[in-house]
C-alpha cells in the first residue's frame, strides 16, 4: 500500500521509503532557461520558472512598513498591484491539478505544490493536504504533510495519497499552504479543479 507522502523533484537525498517509484505528474512549474522570454505554447514565467497558463498563483508577503498583504491571480493574467509599501519579503505559491491513477486497493491521487520567495525572509517551507466535501463543508481527507525549512529561494514537491476505494463518494482537491520565516504562514491556496470519486471518508494512509 502507498502512504501519504513526497517526492522531492529537487533534492536526489530523500529516503527510499518516502520517494514514489512511480516518477513524478506533469509539474505545474519548470525552471525557465537563461534568456527565455518567450516560453512555449500554454506556459508563462512567474518568478523565473515556467508556469502554466491559467495555473492559479498566490502571493503573500510584508511590506517594508511591516503590513502583511496576499492575493491570488491566474498565470498569464495581470498581476494585482502590490502595497503601496515597497515589499521586504514576499512568497509565490502554486499547487497543480490532482491527477487519479490506479484502481480498486491501487488508486492514488497525486498532485504537484511549489514556493518561491525573495527578500529579507531566513528559511521557508510549505505544507499540504486533501480536502474532500462533506454536509458541513471540507474536511481533511489526509493529515496534513509538509517539507522541512530551507534557504533555497525554490522549493517544488509532489505528493500523493492512497484512495480507500468503495468508501463512498465525495469530490476531492489538495490545498496547500506556505511559510517563510519574517513573514509567517500564508493563506490557504487549493487546485483549480477536483475530482468526484469514490474513495470514501479517510484516506488508508493519513
Amino acid at each position: 500500500m502507498r502512504t501519504a507522502r513526497l517526492l522531492s523533484v529537487m533534492a536526489i537525498g530523500v529516503a527510499a521509503a518516502t520517494v514514489l517509484g512511480f516518477g513524478t505528474s506533469a509539474s505545474a512549474v519548470t525552471p525557465a532557461t537563461s534568456g527565455d522570454s518567450s516560453p512555449s505554447a500554454g506556459h508563462v514565467v512567474v518568478d523565473g520558472h515556467r508556469v502554466v497558463t491559467g495555473t492559479t498563483i498566490g502571493e503573500w508577503g510584508k511590506a517594508t512598513d511591516g503590513k502583511l498583504y496576499s492575493f491570488t491571480y491566474k498565470a498569464g493574467e495581470a498581476r494585482p498591484a502590490a502595497p503601496a509599501a515597497p515589499a521586504a519579503a514576499r512568497c509565490s505559491v502554486y499547487i497543480s491539478d490532482v491527477s487519479f491513477h490506479g484502481a480498486g486497493a491501487s488508486a492514488y491521487f497525486q498532485w504537484e505544490t511549489s514556493q518561491a520567495c525573495s527578500g529579507s525572509y531566513g528559511s521557508q517551507k510549505l505544507q499540504t493536504q486533501m480536502w474532500r466535501s462533506s454536509w458541513s463543508g471540507p474536511r481533511g481527507y489526509n493529515d496534513w504533510h509538509g517539507t522541512g525549512l530551507t534557504s533555497s529561494s525554490f522549493i517544488d514537491y509532489g505528493w500523493s495519497t492512497d484512495c480507500n476505494d468503495g468508501g463512498g463518494t465525495y469530490t476531492y482537491y489538495p490545498v496547500m499552504q506556505g511559510y517563510a520565516s519574517g513573514i509567517g504562514w500564508g493563506p490557504k491556496t487549493r487546485s483549480d479543479n477536483e475530482l468526484r470519486k469514490g474513495c470514501g471518508t479517510r484516506s488508508p494512509n493519513p
